[in-house]
């Protein structure tokens, strides 16, 4: 008997069985065994009546020259619980795989642009980041001035823009919606670093700019919003209103362990290629022996459109597991 076997659209292989096994289980044994295939699974046919798929029961209802079928892999043995898959979610967010370059150089090529943002906690001590060349001759003069006679600097507003700028591209490196305290740790360190900044109106020297700051995050996310950034899109959608006033209420709020809450796709990446890596990665865990650093690779290059379906679809944990075997290896 000749077979048409359909392992996944990307996948189809031919096979010739002589002789041809006298049981379901005898022909799932023996395309196990020719089609390396490692997960258990069931078989469909093509029926002939009905032109469509039938589960196989009975090795008699194939047809004596040829016919096709079709691998569905059952989920995977328990190696996590379904309460357990949150966990698995949050590893993966707060520790991207970092493994070795792998010989298929394409799915590895977007691993450091995938987990590059906000990959990092809140710091102890915030670094003040450096500006442009003419704010920084501004403030090292602003602060020499300072120090000899305690002449704080006039801001011209140019500058106070720059700097603002600056520190929400910095903030955001680390937290797309920082707290009241994180804000203040900025303020401060801030005025630590350039003393010249302090507002003489202020007790604490810094409680404009922390409010100036409050502001600028503000603004900044909606610019990137503006832009297509998909995690401040969600977000909004949580008390957005007309064509997203439907979408709202299925919208999760982060948990504070999450990093990478719904990073954007790659450069150079589309949800079409990055669907193709899926498909890879799940032909290969089927193999007796897969290839651990093409998987490892895949699963750094794909992260973006698995937190994206785990966030905006909200699977069930059976269906994670066909799509993602990867995902619930000890490795992973």
């Amino acid at each position: 008997m000749l077979c048409h076997v359909i392992i996944s659209p990307q996948n189809i292989q031919k096979v010739r069985l002589d002789p041809v096994p006298d049981s379901v289980d005898g022909l799932k044994l023996e395309l196990k065994s020719r089609l390396q295939l490692k997960d258990p699974f069931d078989l469909q046919y093509e029926d002939e009546d009905f032109h469509d798929f039938c589960n196989l029961t009975c090795i008699a209802d194939l047809p004596k020259d040829k016919v096709t079928l079709k691998v569905l892999f059952t989920p995977f043995p328990d190696t996590l619980s379904e309460s357990s898959i949150d966990n698995a979610v949050v590893r993966e967010s707060s520790s991207p795989s970092t493994s070795s370059p792998s010989i298929r150089s394409e799915p590895s090529s977007a691993h450091s642009e995938t987990s590059a943002a906000r990959s990092q906690p809140w710091p102890t001590t915030f670094p003040i980041p450096v500006f442009t060349y003419d704010v920084e001759l501004r403030l090292r003069h602003g602060n020499e001035v300072f120090r000899k006679d305690g002449t704080l600097l006039s801001i011209p507003r140019d500058m106070k823009i720059e700097i603002l700028e600056k520190l929400a591209e910095t903030i955001y490196s680390y937290k797309a919606y920082p707290g009241n305290e994180e804000i203040e740790s900025v303020a401060a360190a801030l005025i630590q670093k350039h003393p010249c900044l302090k507002e003489p109106s202020s007790t604490s020297g810094w409680y404009g700019w922390k409010m100036s700051l409050k502001f600028k995050m503000g603004n900044y996310r909606q610019k990137l919003r503006d832009a297509g950034c998909q995690e401040l899109k969600l977000n909004t959608e949580k008390r957005g209103l007309g064509e997203t006033r439907e979408k709202r209420n299925k919208v999760k709020k982060p948990r504070q362990c999450e990093t990478n809450f719904l990073p954007d796709i790659p450069q150079g990446k589309d949800q079409e290629s990055l669907e193709k890596d899926r498909e890879q990665i799940a032909v290969e865990m089927r193999k007796s022996t897969p290839d651990i650093t093409f998987v490892d690779s895949a699963m750094s290059s794909t992260y973006s459109l698995r937190r994206q379906e785990i966030v905006e679809k909200e699977p069930p944990v059976s269906q994670m597991r066909v799509r993602w075997p990867a995902l619930f290896t000890e490795r992973q």
